[in-house]
């Protein structure tokens, strides 16, 4: 089908071939759907190897059940990430500190790679220290990176069970949710902007200071946001003003109930791929208009 060379959009596009039950030649060689696959998980232990797991199925379900994990990743990415995919190695390191040149690489959780590898292989529900890893690394980086983003997405969907949550759960933007945690990331991303766009060159946003804030306790960190956004808005000129008025007000007007003064966790992350998803709206838009 290939030859000796090959993408990740290739093994992408073969492994949906094999999850939909049809053969595939690869590299001369016949690839069946009732093939039977193996996969031995090790583990190191002092000077020995333990084994942490001995997974047996067919190629076929293998397929479905990656084909499905990849699905559920799936998120819009910045135009500066060329990866098209997010293996396990790249998961498991989103909930560990970026490395610095001075500081030793931080570890991630030692059993995480293969609770998450064995979760992905059986199409079983994500483990818990994923998103508890992922939700940390937020907290202290007051950021949602595409790795993060893709987490959320994927855990809730395979995990959750609200349908509001999943709901949001969404590739890109979803513009016509009222869901509040996800308007109300939203909302925060375009209150950045407005700030942003007052002061060019900005070191520090509103991000740096209320973002972890914003997400657990919105009530009392909003009304101070939107007091100060005007002030924001007051330095804009006519049209671009006027363009973040009625975002801000649309996005306003889709919040019918009193702001919590605590959110979920599960609400929290709906918060975050709603800041991560507007983000990227914008950068688009912005690239767009650049080209």
């Amino acid at each position: 089908m290939f030859g000796d060379s090959y993408s990740e959009n290739d093994l992408l596009d073969t492994l949906h071939h094999l999850a939909k039950g049809e053969h595939i030649t690869w590299n001369d060689n016949q690839l069946a759907p009732d093939t039977r696959f193996y996969v031995l998980g090790l583990a190191p232990n002092a000077a020995r190897l333990s084994v942490r797991f001995f997974w047996q199925n067919t190629f076929g379900r293998m397929a479905r059940n990656l084909a499905r994990h990849y699905d559920r990743l799936n998120i819009i990415r910045p135009a500066y990430d060329k990866f098209p995919t997010l293996p396990v190695w790249r998961l498991v390191q989103e909930t560990v500190r970026k490395p610095s040149p001075d500081a030793r690489p931080a570890e991630p959780n030692p059993r995480l790679a293969g609770d998450l590898l064995l979760a992905v292989l059986n199409d079983m529900p994500y483990p818990a220290t994923l998103l508890d890893g992922t939700a940390l690394r937020i907290r202290a980086e007051r950021n949602v990176s595409r790795g993060q983003a893709a987490i959320i997405k994927a855990y809730y969907l395979r995990n959750s069970s609200n349908p509001k949550l999943k709901e949001v759960m969404t590739v890109e933007l979803n513009e016509q949710s009222t869901y509040l945690p996800y308007v109300l990331g939203r909302l925060f991303a375009v209150l950045e902007a407005v700030q942003q766009s007052a002061n060019p060159g900005i070191n520090a946003t509103i991000k740096d200071r209320y973002f972890n804030s914003a997400s657990a306790t919105p009530s009392s960190v909003f009304p101070l946001l939107i007091n100060l956004a005007q002030k924001h808005l007051a330095k804009l000129d006519g049209g671009l003003g006027l363009y973040y008025q009625k975002k801000i007000a649309d996005l306003i007007d889709r919040i019918t109930q009193t702001l919590p003064a605590r959110m979920t966790l599960p609400e929290q992350g709906a918060f975050q791929l709603g800041y991560y998803h507007e983000t990227q709206k914008r950068y688009a838009k912005s690239k767009k208009e650049e080209s």
